[in-house]
């Protein structure tokens, strides 16, 4: 994915596209242990950003800033509720604003680590600010104090961070999916991994910058290189590795739908109209989540033939 740098905008999405959930108002992140050292920090509002830290003889590895320079400092004060050990590490799924946004609240001894995917967009601050505004009720003063705070480690495929007294954390890139840098956070102990926009509890991720069969196939090296049994998704509850191979059977279905279509000489139009989500990937009809849920997936087929034809 390396190459010229394109940060989506709203319009690479239909006219009728719901808006992402990020408003971070009333949000409180409780702590979950997940493992010996191992913490997960829940978000109480579905959709508004989890994270996560890992401690250490050492120092403590956080995953995730979150949106805000509150939501940051919320972050801090869980950590300290548990260790008064040093913020070694900092390490950013991807770089989305409402992942990244948080860190300059963090202290200055804190060294941000980033896929060099995800360093080459941060830098395009007022673009990420432009294409969250309005998930997060269009509040200007969302981003008070909010300043760029850039990477002091990049990786490209894979790092290992020693945190002292057996704990390690391995960040791994094994491709594209929702973003060009989409980070896993993994510790091996707990068998617990920080997916990211990568996957949501129960449903599919949506390929904002890519499409089903580079989706499919990041899913895909991430389930055989790692032995996770805690997914810890950005968006959605917790969840286990089945949620990775739900992903790869809809991507799957999605690249095999979209192929068939070109075979037949379809339209963009009438790929759309003849490729439903499947049952097995909706809620109830009665959930306010499954016209969501509908709209991810027909980006994610529009996606997927534009790509496939060459336009984009």
């Amino acid at each position: 994915m390396s190459g010229k740098v394109k940060i989506p905008t709203w319009a690479d999405f239909p006219p009728d596209f719901p808006p992402f959930f990020l408003d971070p108002a009333g949000c409180v992140l409780s702590v979950k242990e997940i493992g010996k050292n191992t913490y997960a920090l829940v978000s109480s509002i579905m959709n508004v950003d989890n994270a996560g830290f890992v401690v250490g003889e050492k120092g403590v590895l956080v995953i995730d800033a979150h949106i805000s320079v509150p939501m940051a400092r919320q972050i801090l004060q869980r950590v300290r509720e548990v260790t008064d050990k040093p913020i070694l590490y900092l390490v950013n799924s991807n770089y989305h604003a409402d992942h990244t946004f948080g860190n300059c609240a963090f202290p200055a001894e804190t060294l941000i680590v980033q896929h060099r995917e995800t360093a080459a967009r941060v830098p395009f601050h007022q673009e990420a600010r432009d294409f969250l505004f309005r998930c997060t009720g269009s509040d200007p003063h969302i981003w008070d104090d909010v300043t760029l705070r850039l990477p002091d480690i990049v990786f490209a495929d894979h790092l290992t961070i020693d945190l002292g007294g057996g704990m390690v954390v391995e960040l791994h890139f094994f491709g594209a999916a929702n973003t060009p840098g989409d980070t896993i956070t993994y510790v091996p102990h707990a068998k617990a991994a920080w997916t990211g926009n990568m996957t949501g509890g129960g449903t599919f991720g949506l390929a904002i910058e890519t499409d089903a069969p580079t989706f499919m196939g990041t899913l895909s090296r991430f389930i055989h290189a790692l032995d996770a049994e805690t997914l810890v998704p950005a968006h959605s509850p917790l969840s286990g590795p089945e949620t990775l191979w739900s992903g790869i059977n809809y991507y799957a279905q999605v690249t095999g739908a979209v192929n068939k279509a070109l075979g037949a000489g379809w339209s963009l139009e009438e790929t759309l109209a003849r490729t439903p989500l499947g049952q097995e990937f909706a809620f109830s009809p009665t959930d306010d989540r499954l016209k969501l849920q509908q709209a991810r997936h027909r980006y994610n087929v529009r996606r997927t033939y534009l790509s496939l034809t060459g336009r984009i």
